[in-house]
């Protein structure tokens, strides 16, 4: 009898140890009542009691509720959603919301209870009531509500559920349906009743597992709830006025491009393009190369054409000597006693290169002062020539660039597009911009007409570069599926090259500048024409070394040395066909390999050595209805889940 009692003792002791691990936290009632008012909003009131075990529910519940959906254009539809009264126990309980997009659904998420709050374990419950809008369905004979009352994201079981839909007056019941079961569902384990009243109710006949739901639909006489008209459609242009502002801001800026270009851009007319035997009196080829590039146009890192220019012209006339060794290592060396005179430009940037020293040798040392020199020769060129000449427009494309993002980051603020639709807008805005970016620079080294290998291979890399990001940001702009972000992937990619392409286009000359580009354009036509074709042009001068020297610096400074090159290279083989290898050295170079039986290939070398030997000084960078049955668990407004906190 004591052996008994013991074992009775210890098996009451082990199932006391054990309740409390097997309470688990579950909805022990979740009741709904649903208000149809005759403006067709819905006042809804949920009275959910659950059994807190301090596992999920520490600080009480939150409650997840549809408050937008996606279509498959890419256009949301949002209901209107207002709180009216949070509870707990019957008294007001703190809360707060947050918002989230999951999948085509957006929703609104509300936490019941006080963060510094714990609950103990026990038996609470909690009131929420709300006011949404745009709920009801309407069809031929009928109107309808197609609610999930419970939602089927939750994590807890659902011991039982109900549901009263209170039809606005005048209304019945013609038809009623519920659906229980998974999202998809179209379960049947559920009771109604009310169907012919103003009152329909449905409750459950069994638990719900975490993840299912009940969703009732009750149709109900047509004609009492007035249809949306106009209105629906001025809510679906507010519910989406993120595409509204992105398809208007983008045409807006091409239109304003366009109008700008057309007011500004256009080039005036200008001279007649013929044969000028000479530069345009009083212009240095430093001035020449900036007015026909309409910039400062780079060779290397460290170089540029008008840089080139006019060291060239310095050693032509006799203020300095270029001299290669045998490394390809180019050292500037100052000359004194020449009385030819020098262009401001060319005045500063010898002084500044120079300094008080005699040698210039292009390492690590020079590379602080040949930027200093770099800077001051741009700085008086762009004071002297600039505004004269031609105007950049910068100013204007900066107004469109400016306005292109402030328009794409606005839109997606007031649209919040899920996470593809995002990739499909923000994607070809960082791949364009690269792509197209990389095509015109890389289109600009292979047209420079500079004969340096490795420039246009960068030339070809960064185009064959270009090509790539534009086909990655064209794909990523139309991964989304909704057709609405698709398009403006689409609208992206073109602006984005419209506005690269503007930035060309709005540069414009003056008046006065249209006639010197005329007379620039005629020069380079002459420097490009061959010497057999030159004997023909009427009152040319005859090729000399002399003359060949005097243009040479304009030739390399607008990107023509090579064919100014090949006709003196001609014209010497011409006139001493034996000799012509070493007919011609000129004062102002020495280097490796000089050779003027192909004088246009040497040049070209010897101007790249010079600006390699000048990117090598620059300093290194810093790095259906449902009420009639055709519905599902889940479908209908409402729905959504819950979970503890």
């Amino acid at each position: 009898m004591r052996f008994v009692l013991k074992a009775l003792i210890f098996c009451i002791a082990l199932i006391a140890a054990a309740a409390p691990a097997l309470a688990r936290e579950e909805i022990l009632s979740f009741d709904v009542d649903v208000t149809v008012q005759t403006d067709g909003d819905l006042l809804v009131e949920e009275n959910i009691t659950v059994r807190a075990e301090g596992d999920q529910i520490r600080r009480g519940i939150f409650r997840e509720i549809p408050i937008g959906l996606l279509d498959d254009v890419g256009f949301w539809t949002k209901q209107g959603f207002d709180i009216v009264s949070v509870q707990q126990g019957g008294r007001d309980s703190p809360y707060h919301t947050q918002t989230f997009s999951q999948e085509k659904i957006r929703f609104l998420r509300i936490y019941i209870g006080d963060e510094d709050t714990y609950l103990s374990p026990g038996i609470y419950a909690y009131t929420i009531v709300y006011r949404t809008s745009r709920q009801l369905r309407f069809f031929d004979g009928f109107d309808e509500i197609y609610w999930n009352a419970t939602g089927n994201f939750w994590s807890f079981p659902i011991r039982g559920a109900t549901a009263r839909v209170h039809l606005p007056e005048g209304a019945v019941a013609e038809q009623a349906a519920a659906y229980t079961g998974a999202y998809g569902d179209s379960g049947g384990n559920y009771r109604s009743n009310g169907v012919g009243t103003g009152t329909v109710s449905f409750s459950t006949t069994r638990t719900l597992a975490p993840g299912e739901g009940m969703t009732v639909a009750v149709g109900f006489t047509k004609g009492v709830v007035p249809e949306r008209g106009i209105g629906d459609g001025l809510r679906l242009f507010l519910d989406n006025i993120g595409v509204f502002v992105f398809a208007v801001g983008w045409f807006g800026i091409i239109g304003y491009l366009l109008v700008t270009w057309y007011r500004i851009g256009r080039d005036p007319p200008g001279e007649t393009v013929i044969p000028l035997y000479h530069p345009p009196e009083g212009f240095s080829p430093a001035a020449l190369s900036y007015l026909h590039f309409q910039e400062f146009r780079q060779i290397r890192r460290g170089s540029s054409r008008p840089l080139i220019g006019a060291l060239l012209s310095l050693g032509v006339k006799k203020h300095l000597r270029i001299e290669e060794d045998a490394k390809g290592v180019v050292t500037f060396r100052r000359l004194q006693g020449s009385t030819e005179p020098l262009s401001n430009g060319e005045a500063i940037l010898i002084e500044r290169l120079f300094g008080g020293g005699e040698t210039v040798r292009m390492n690590k040392n020079a590379g602080v002062r040949l930027i200093s020199a770099h800077a001051a020769l741009e700085r008086t060129i762009k004071r002297e020539y600039g505004d004269r000449f031609f105007k950049s427009n910068l100013a204007w494309f900066v107004v469109g660039a400016i306005a292109a993002i402030i328009v794409t980051i606005l839109s997606l603020i007031l649209q919040q597009p899920p996470d593809e639709g995002g990739v499909a807008i923000i994607a070809p805005v960082i791949f364009s911009s690269l792509g197209w970016f990389g095509a015109f620079k890389g289109g600009e080294m292979l047209t420079a007409s500079f004969p340096v290998g490795f420039q246009r291979l960068r030339g070809i890399a960064l185009i064959a570069g270009a090509i790539v990001l534009l086909l990655i940001g064209l794909g990523l702009g139309q991964v989304s599926g909704y057709p609405v972000y698709n398009i403006g992937g689409l609208v992206v990619f073109a602006g984005v090259g419209t506005l690269m392409g503007f930035r060309l286009l709005l540069r414009a000359p003056t008046q006065l500048g249209a006639k010197i580009f005329s007379r620039i354009e005629g020069f380079m036509l002459y420097l490009t024409t061959a010497e057999t074709e030159r004997l023909n042009l009427r009152d040319a001068p005859e090729m000399s070394e002399e003359l060949f020297e005097r243009y040479l610096p304009y030739a390399v400074a607008l990107g023509v040395e090579k064919p100014w090159s090949d006709a003196f290279s001609a014209y010497l083989a011409r006139i001493a066909p034996t000799q012509a290898a070493h007919a011609y050295q000129p004062a102002w170079y020495t280097g490796r390999n000089w050779s003027s039986a192909n004088i246009g290939r040497v040049t070209g070398s010897a101007m790249a050595a010079m600006s390699s030997s000048m990117a090598a000084a620059m300093p290194a960078p810093k790095s259906s209805s449902g009420s009639g049955g055709g519905g599902f668990s889940g479908g209908g407004g409402g729905g959504g889940g819950g979970g503890g906190w």
